[in-house]
């Protein structure tokens, strides 16, 4: 039998971020940075982000996105799990955990071709320039457009109170309640305020690259923050001369069925993909690679705030901050290689690669004679007693709901093995 290793792209410590370009075909200035995600429990910033990666196309001029700058504080939701990562930009010690992370955003930042930098946040209540109640006052940090000083001298879109007084019209024409106003906050930074000395965006003002941040209230639910980071995103790039079109309508209730688009999905190595909405809490003996750390998996989805992490003994797949399943691991040897196998679907035969979803009304089956003499079929919930169910004609009625992995019991798991080595996974899904 062939010898099979299955190599695995690991990313650094706290995971990798991802930084992705959305440009039109022949011009790509000028050249916009949007970073999200620098704290874990700001869910606004990245999913706007998410939403923006997949739903907006860039007709003239550039978008460099961040969608997740501290992946590995995402995925437990906390603010910094080394601490706060905006904190971190002025001096830090190469010993410090998130050292490689904060150099490379800040190389990124400096890059001769970024014009503008744009930072999402999201901060308690609602910022207002004088006192009027404990939600409402200068301390809180929701909803407002944040500069470090109006103007960074000498350089293109300089002027950082003018982008960001288009910042705030483009959101304040768009108010879903009037208690939502945004308003600008300068912060004076190089005035001595010693906190904001420490963050990205005074970072890429001292290193002469005009930069503004923008903060939604965590008072608003999910959605509504996503909606006005949006608006807000909008408002910047009109600004700065990036064109773009979208394709929804941007109201709150569209950004909540896109954040919850039942047709997402993930793949957990090439050899396994499963839909990332409705699944079970928990699926046992799930099959997984030996000697792989899950939180240093990159995962393929296209929602790209996706990501593993340990607990216990378990495995759990994360969306943002949320929780869509727990794993408990089968570790087993995994092959290198994406193989077919041959099905026959309602009647119909095809062939189907290992790392796939198919869809089922009545029946399928895998071709016994397609496979080789070691290989053998177990499908997860099936009723038969074969340690090698290749040949069975399976209908819904002989699979057993509660091994099914969703919650409806409709989709289940036909896994591939030779000898003891998985060959991958293909979910078979009955739903309509």
């Amino acid at each position: 039998m062939r010898v099979y290793l299955m190599i695995l792209l690991m990313c650094g410590l706290s995971f990798g971020f991802d930084l992705i370009e959305m440009s039109a075909p022949k011009q790509t200035q000028p050249k916009v940075l949007i970073i999200g995600g620098i704290q874990g429990d700001e869910p606004g910033g990245f999913n706007a982000i998410n939403l923006f990666l997949q739903h907006y196309q860039i007709l003239e001029g550039a978008v460099l996105a961040i969608p997740n700058l501290n992946h590995f504080s995402i995925m437990r939701n906390h603010r910094g799990i080394y601490g706060d990562m905006n904190r971190k930009f002025s001096t830090l010690s190469p010993k410090d955990e998130e050292y490689q992370i904060v150099e490379r955003v800040k190389n990124i930042i400096v890059r001769d071709d970024v014009d503008f930098v744009f930072h999402l946040h999201d901060g308690s209540g609602f910022y207002r320039k004088e006192y009027i109640d404990k939600e409402f006052n200068p301390n809180k940090w929701g909803n407002c457009s944040i500069i470090d000083q109006e103007v960074v001298d000498g350089i293109k879109y300089g002027d950082l109170l003018k982008v960001s007084n288009a910042v705030v019209a483009n959101i304040n024409q768009g108010l879903l309640k009037a208690e939502h106003r945004y308003h600008i906050h300068n912060t004076h930074t190089a005035k001595g305020d010693r906190e904001m000395e420490k963050a990205l965006t005074y970072f890429a003002v001292r290193h002469n690259k005009p930069a503004v941040a923008n903060e939604a209230s965590k008072n608003l639910p999910v959605k509504e923050r996503v909606y006005y980071h949006l608006l807000a995103i909008e408002g910047m790039l009109q600004a700065i001369g990036v064109r773009y079109q979208r394709d929804f309508d941007l109201t709150p209730n569209a950004i909540d069925r896109l954040i919850n688009d039942r047709k997402s999905w993930v793949k957990i190595t090439p050899l396994i993909e499963l839909p990332l909405f409705d699944l079970q809490k928990n699926l046992t003996f799930f099959p997984f690679p030996s000697g792989v750390k899950p939180d240093g998996l990159k995962l393929d989805s296209n929602q790209y705030i996706t990501g593993l992490v340990s607990k216990e003994k378990n495995i759990v797949l994360k969306y943002g901050n949320r929780v869509m399943t727990t794993l408990t691991p089968l570790y087993l040897k995994f092959a290198t290689e994406v193989s077919q196998f041959e099905f026959e679907i309602d009647g119909v035969k095809q062939q189907v690669k290992a790392g796939s979803i198919v869809k089922a009304r009545k029946f399928f089956k895998v071709e016994e004679d397609s496979l080789r003499a070691q290989q053998r079929v177990n499908i997860i919930g099936y009723q038969g007693v074969r340690r090698n169910e290749a040949g069975e004609r399976v209908g819904l009625n002989k699979l057993i709901k509660r091994y099914a992995i969703d919650k409806q019991g409709k989709k289940y798991r036909v896994e591939f093995y030779e000898g003891d080595v998985f060959l991958g996974m293909v979910v078979v899904d009955f739903g309509l």
